[in-house]
């Protein structure tokens, strides 16, 4: 296998949408992206320098292993511009957004990504998190969990149905893109895989996954 030329960061905190994080990241490893995931602490956890275990349990009770923290990946890897991955990857689930919502470290990463042009990709309630940290890319088009249509209209963003097409169930406006939920978590992570690797690698990945 040729060595990966490009990142992506998937952060994942307690109350993740356990699917849309997982098979994320293995649809983007098949495209031989090099993919870490980070665990978004929740304040309480890391007063008193105590040292949290790597594990979130997810929406539905999965518990799931990140690679490291997200403060220590920004200190290691992403504490200058260029340092910052290929694509930033935000999973929904309901209490898994609301804790990426309230991490001013979470938004602080996010504003980097969007000013240096960088790819966000946001699924299912995730996209609340992008409205809670400053209305990053608000007028852009995107999509999210339908019950969230209301809300991100209401906070300046073009809200879409997305149509089934060649990005499967996917919006993606520029260096944004967006989905709707567990359901189209394969679309999701075979257009970032696109976005970052080309069409036709993530094509052969589709193939090898019996996608249609």
């Amino acid at each position: 296998m040729m060595a990966a030329t490009k990142r992506a960061l998937a952060l994942i905190a307690r109350g993740s949408e356990e699917m849309e994080l997982v098979i994320t990241v293995d649809v983007l490893r098949r495209c031989n992206v090099e993919v870490t995931v980070a665990l978004v602490q929740e304040a309480e956890s890391t007063a008193g320098g105590n040292t949290e275990p790597l594990v979130a349990c997810c929406s539905r009770g999965v518990n799931v292993k990140a690679d490291t923290t997200l403060q220590a990946y920004v200190e290691q890897q992403a504490a200058t511009d260029d340092g910052l991955p290929d694509a930033i990857i935000l999973p929904g689930g309901l209490e898994g957004a609301k804790a990426m919502a309230q991490a001013p470290a979470v938004g602080a990463l996010l504003e980097r990504q969007a000013r240096v042009g960088k790819l966000v990709a946001a699924i299912c309630a995730a996209p609340t998190v992008l409205a809670a940290h400053g209305k990053l890319f608000a007028g852009r088009r995107l999509t999210s969990y339908p019950s969230f249509r209301e809300k991100l209209q209401a906070d300046g963003y073009r809200w879409e149905e997305p149509a089934a097409g060649s990005l499967g169930r996917v919006v993606r406006d520029e260096n944004l893109i967006t989905s709707l939920g567990p359901a189209t978590t394969f679309d999701f992570g075979l257009a970032i895989g696109a976005a970052l690797v080309g069409q036709e690698v993530a094509d052969k990945v589709a193939a090898g996954l019996l996608y249609k």
